[in-house]
């Protein structure tokens, strides 16, 4: 009877429950202090039951208690309620709450929740309600636009009792509410709902990175991307949509030269595949690029890596259209004729990667039109599969609306594969606009389509730091903004300066009056622009270390404070980021401002310029626009940087910085490697395992190399601490 469900417990065994009523079937499965919950509306035969009862299991440090009226699950840690399934009714299992699946659980007043992805606004999301699906969301508002580009059913809750994270295992467009909707029938709750046929979630415990790394050992390791692509990585859809494009591009690497800049990377816009004014995949336009082999090895020749773009939609118009049509390698109307759906430019179809043979032509193209230029990389681009219709239907007969973050990482899957065939030995780099947190195991990201403002600089942190707290531990943002007006010089000074700190140091855009936002754009501030480049440049062996910890630790390159300190003032400057586990940056995001004010958590004291301040305190500073990055750094660490002179050809000079405590003792673990294979995998790196003693007049360090391979750096203290170094 709707409303009222006796479930019965029927099958128990080590790691999971089942249990029963006439209408549906529940199993929890246990996963390392975890549990995973599913539920399926089935017809089931079962005796009459009078009287439900509960049921009752322990974990490490959590009680879960199944009230069987309803199937109501509820967690409690040290005897209190940590949260539950919303009582009397929590789960749509006789269509009670309409179409699809729901799971509703209780909402506390004053939680905070994380997570979801790519979401805007501010970086807690209780008391608001988002769509978890993708769309192609050019010129975004990062405060309000909703969907993005990512789709992470995945957010962690902290509450006066503790935190939970809960996962819903699902690539169905969805609605999450946490608070925006009440209902004087039931206590305040929080809500997931889908038209997926069954529900599917696992719900992780611990401190908030402690839920985090589950998270992300759950979905698979993220990818490793290369050292090169730390570097100042160019682009811009300037220069390929122009009809010189090649003379374009050499101008970029001679401007490089003549400011002497570093450049490691350039991301190709797809102007490269242009036929009159629509960009069609895999096209090498050759009135832009006469011999495309030619301009790859010129721009490898300047220690540049050419990262093209591809989309995988085809216009009808595109020269390849036919003949897929007629294969079948598009998604299909009901009848089989292809799908056709508004894109950019014109009217098209998405290739479907549910098919294995529009994945080996996916493959063929990406090898014959790219790999064998010399290109060892891929802009996975405009992959939203951005399909509404109820009628459009995958390879496997599958809606393909319901399914649309698996064909993007099919897609992605697919460069992946190709780009590891052609070069076994490298570690591939892929980047990706869209995707589900899956595609972390393949691919980079950033932030999409961003509009050029003050505000967006700063809603693009929170994007930036939601999307850490989501699993993407590797993104960035279109710096200086990719739609919109030529950015101004202070917010493009204050763009670079975020920049500095995050995995992708790229700037992007597609300015409305035509121009191309790049380093050089007013040449009046090149010296600052210059400084911050040489900046990046220095902290790559950082950051890379950071990389490192990231893919084998689950350990995010930028995060909030409160991910690491339990200290309430932390939440309250949400402007300050910690970058890896041993800076601290506080940035400027309003214009005009030339100080910013940092919050030092209590349980570390930081260094700034050499100073060593107390952690527990507010620190106000000067950091104009036109300057470099200032930053703190955590004491009882040891920070590696590269100290070569900067420039377009400059090498690399490894020195170790030990920020020392006042007095104590601290180890440090520093990784370093070839940068572009899996030969770490063999040992074949330098892991150095640092131990520091910190006395009254001498520090002592203790190097040991526990990897095979032999690295030369220099170990010094930082400037201002007057103590003695002795090194063993």
């Amino acid at each position: 009877m709707k409303f009222r469900h006796h479930f019965v417990l029927s099958e128990v065994t080590e790691n999971q429950r089942i249990y029963r009523c006439d209408c549906a079937t529940a199993i929890i499965n246990v996963l390392d202090n975890n549990i995973n919950v599913a539920i399926k509306n089935e017809q089931n035969m079962i005796d009459e039951v009078k009287e439900s009862g509960f049921d009752s299991f322990t974990l490490v440090d959590i009680t879960v208690k199944v009230d069987l009226y309803n199937f109501i699950i509820s967690y409690y840690k040290d005897g209190k309620r940590l949260f539950s399934d919303r009582a009397p009714f929590a789960y749509n299992l006789e269509n009670e709450f309409g179409s699809g699946v729901f799971h509703y659980v209780t909402r506390e007043k004053g939680e905070k929740i994380y997570g979801l992805g790519d979401k805007g606004g501010r970086l807690n999301k209780a008391g608001q309600s988002f769509k978890i699906d993708t769309t192609d969301s050019m010129g975004y508002d990062g405060e309000t636009s909703d969907p993005l580009y990512k789709f992470v059913p995945f957010y962690i809750c902290e509450n006066s009792v503790g935190c939970y994270g809960i996962y819903y295992l699902s690539f169905t467009s969805a609605e999450m509410d946490f608070g925006r909707e009440q209902n004087n029938y039931y206590e305040p709750y929080k809500y997931y709902h889908t038209d997926k046929e069954y529900l599917e979630y696992t719900v992780y415990f611990g401190t908030k990175l402690e839920i985090l790394q589950k998270f992300g050992q759950q979905i698979g390791k993220t990818a490793f991307p290369p050292k090169w692509s730390f570097d100042y990585c160019a682009s811009t859809m300037a220069y390929t949509d122009a009809d010189n494009a090649y003379e374009e591009m050499l101008g970029f690497i001679e401007k490089l030269k003549e400011y002497d800049l570093s450049c490691k990377g350039f991301y190709l816009s797809s102007g490269y595949t242009s036929i009159g004014n629509q960009r069609c995949v895999f096209n090498w336009n050759y009135d832009k690029f006469p011999n495309p082999k030619e301009f790859v090895e010129v721009f490898k020749e300047n220690g540049i890596e050419i990262i093209p773009n591809i989309k995988p939609s085809f216009l009808v118009t595109h020269p390849m259209y036919d003949m897929l049509s007629e294969k079948g390698y598009f998604i299909k109307n009901p009848d089989g004729t292809p799908f056709v759906t508004q894109l950019w430019d014109n009217l098209g179809s998405y290739l479907d990667f549910t098919n294995p043979e529009a994945c080996d032509f996916w493959k063929k193209q990406v090898t014959e039109k790219l790999l064998d230029l010399g290109i060892t990389s891929t802009w996975n681009d405009n992959n939203e599969f951005d399909i509404k219709d109820t009628d459009a239907l995958s390879h496997d007969g599958k809606k393909a609306r319901s399914i649309k973050p698996y064909l993007t990482y099919l897609m992605v899957k697919s460069s992946y594969d190709a780009q590891k065939e052609m070069y076994p030995s490298l570690r591939p780099f892929l980047s990706t606009r869209s995707g589900s947190a899956h595609v972390r195991t393949l691919a980079q990201t950033w932030s999409g389509d961003n509009f050029t403002s003050f505000k967006d600089l700063r809603y693009c942190h929170y994007i930036g730091i939601t999307m850490s707290l989501s699993g993407f531990y590797f993104y960035g943002h279109d710096l200086g903004g990719f739609s919109g007006d030529m950015p101004s010089r202070e917010l493009l000074l204050r763009w670079l300066q975020h920049g500095l700190f995050e995995p992708r140091f790229t700037i992007h855009s597609w300015n409305s009056d035509g121009s191309a936002t790049m380093p050089w754009s007013y040449p009046d501030i090149m010296p600052y622009v210059r400084a911050i480049f040489a900046q990046r440049k220095q902290l790559v062996p950082y950051l890379y270390n950071a990389a490192y910890e990231a893919v084998e630790k689950e350990l995010p390159i930028n995060a909030p404070l409160f991910l690491y300190y339990d200290d309430e003032k932390c939440e309250e400057y949400p402007d300050t980021m910690m970058v890896g586990r041993d800076i601290l940056a506080s940035f400027v995001f309003d214009k005009g401002k030339k100080t910013v004010k940092a919050y030092l958590p209590k349980a570390d004291d930081w260094y700034l310029d050499g100073a060593l301040y107390s952690g527990g305190q507010e620190v106000e500073f000067e950091l104009p626009a036109n300057s470099k990055m200032k930053y703190f750094v955590r004491a009882g660490s040891v920070i590696p940087t590269d100290e070569a002179e900067y420039g377009f050809r400059s090498g690399e000079k490894l020195v170790l910085t030990v920020y020392p405590l006042k007095e104590g003792a601290f180890e440090s673990e520093l990784f370093f490697d070839d940068g572009l294979t899996y030969n770490y995998k063999k040992n074949l790196c330098a892991k150095l395992h640092l131990s520091v003693n910190c006395e009254r007049d001498v520090v002592t360090v203790n190097v040991n190399n526990l990897g095979d391979e032999a690295i030369k750096y220099e170990i010094k203290l930082v400037a201002g601490d007057k103590r003695d170094l002795i090194i063993k």
